[in-house]
């Protein structure tokens, strides 16, 4: 055989990838399509509709203020969880809160920074953990909670709420008071992360800001509608007490799971199962971040952090979640009796395939491009590509498909520019394309580890390397 008929065998080869891969990208596509479409009509016309407009805080039924306890778990987080906790300390619009910072007996940097920031504040306490780190951001918060039931019994004092953030979350002013006035009457309550923009070409860290503004607009306020499941996102997370001493019995005193990658979702699902209620809260007050420009402007009540800014680091921290939300997740939690919520189950599962049918629609897809090409700027070529054209089930998927891409790019859009304005929206375009490399290589990544272990509950913790931002020098 020539090297002529080689590549028409591999142009038929591609011609039937393509067909496996529209098939899966139309069904991706509709599935994601229903979600829009639940989104506007319970925006608009839905009983129950979604409140597009933010809640105004100052607007809510005034509560009597409530014990409520910050819990974070620090492992080499020296330079960075000290300036967390000491804007939070100084900024906080909020007087009966209790700071608790996790760090480890051989880490004395992390150690020694917020011990200074104990003698500053009063209210912020270091946890020492029993074993050496790293162990598990699930096992940190574990001895801080033990630490926090100690301290209940000598002061008498009980805590209402159980707040989770990192050491990088830059905290609104506000949120405290948020938490406050929902508790009453919710287990679990979960409000917006956005990452913070660093250089507009930084890709790898600001894909992140096109997934959480659809994620955080859109897709979890259809879920909750739908569900009443909200998946906790581990910052910006409050548990009320009775949710945290139930997790507590579960876990034979321990309410964080220590083998799971992913305890924030595992317990989001928990306390779902159990009939506690659980809602995602968007609502805006007023000077919300200490030192911010903003000044007297309405800012949202969310969670600020840098997301990681490297190649490796991203597809290390999409990694993990794919194995503790898919496989560790599937283990632990299977499926249940709501239809409903196995549909929101299933959709988040579903990225063990969907990663890696768009990368690989998108080679085939750069590859007809090329063939295509060929034949506009050299006369006489061979029509290749009319293996493609002359099949008219293809052409219906592709067309399908590609009215799809522009509902996807339409609405990312408009949730990018919501929140990061027009420019950021115009450039999450492009950026989808580096995002799905990122997480075709977490993917892969994962599903190595997870064949690499004879029980996938036994992968170990791989910590993100964090950042802490210049409050005043960052803008939306």
């Amino acid at each position: 055989m020539s090297v002529f008929d080689y590549f028409l065998l591999y142009l038929y080869f591609l011609k039937y990838l393509a067909t496996f891969l529209l098939v899966f990208i139309f069904y991706f596509g509709f599935d994601d399509f229903i979600v829009d479409i639940l989104y506007w009509y319970k925006s608009f016309i839905g009983k129950n509709r979604i409140k597009c407009n933010n809640l105004e805080l100052n607007t809510l039924t005034d509560e009597p203020q409530r014990h409520l306890a910050i819990m974070i778990p620090a492992w080499q987080e020296y330079g960075i969880v000290d300036k967390m906790v000491t804007l939070l300390a100084s900024s906080c619009k909020y007087d009966k809160f209790h700071i608790f910072v996790g760090t480890y007996p051989n880490d004395l940097a992390t150690k020694k920074c917020i011990d200074e920031v104990c003698k500053r504040f009063s209210n912020v306490h270091n946890v020492i953990c029993k074993n050496p780190g790293p162990t598990s951001k699930a096992d940190c918060l574990n001895n801080i909670f033990k630490h926090i039931l100690k301290m209940e019994i000598k002061y008498n004092i009980k805590f209402s709420g159980f707040i989770l953030h990192d050491s990088e979350d830059v905290v609104h002013s506000s949120e405290l008071e948020l938490f406050n006035t929902y508790l009453p009457h919710n287990d679990l309550i979960q409000i917006p992360v956005y990452p913070y923009v660093r250089k507009w070409y930084q890709f790898s860290c600001s894909h992140y800001i096109d997934e959480f503004s659809e994620l955080h607009e859109k897709d979890l306020m259809v879920r909750m509608s739908m569900t009443r499941h909200v998946p906790s996102a581990g910052v910006g997370t409050c548990l009320s007490r009775r949710a945290v001493l139930k997790l507590a019995r579960s876990g034979r005193g321990l309410p964080f799971d220590c083998a799971s990658l992913t305890e924030d979702y595992d317990i989001s699902i928990r306390l779902k199962q159990w009939g506690m209620k659980e809602i995602f809260v968007r609502a805006k007050a007023k000077n919300g971040y200490l030192n911010s420009h903003q000044n007297e402007d309405d800012s949202l009540i969310c969670v600020r952090e840098f997301f990681p800014s490297t190649f490796n680091a991203a597809v290390r921290q999409k990694s993990r979640w794919i194995v503790g939300i898919v496989f560790q997740g599937w283990k632990n939690i299977g499926w249940t009796k709501d239809w409903k919520l196995n549909y929101f189950l299933w959709r988040d599962r579903r990225c063990v395939v969907s990663n890696i049918v768009s990368f690989l629609s998108m080679i085939v897809f750069f590859q007809v491009i090329c063939i295509a090409m060929y034949q506009i700027i050299f006369d006489g070529s061979y029509f290749f590509i009319s293996i493609f054209n002359d099949d008219i089930f293809l052409k219906i998927l592709s067309y399908a498909n590609f009215l799809f891409f522009i509902n996807r790019i339409i609405h990312r859009f408009i949730f990018v520019r919501r929140f990061y304005g027009f420019f950021n929206a115009f450039i999450s375009i492009p950026r989808t394309v580096w995002g799905n490399v990122i997480n075709f290589f977490a993917n892969i990544r994962a599903i190595y580890l997870v064949i690499s272990k004879d029980n996938v509950m036994k992968i170990s913790w791989d910590k993100t390397k964090h950042d802490f931002p210049d409050i005043v020098n960052n803008k939306k």
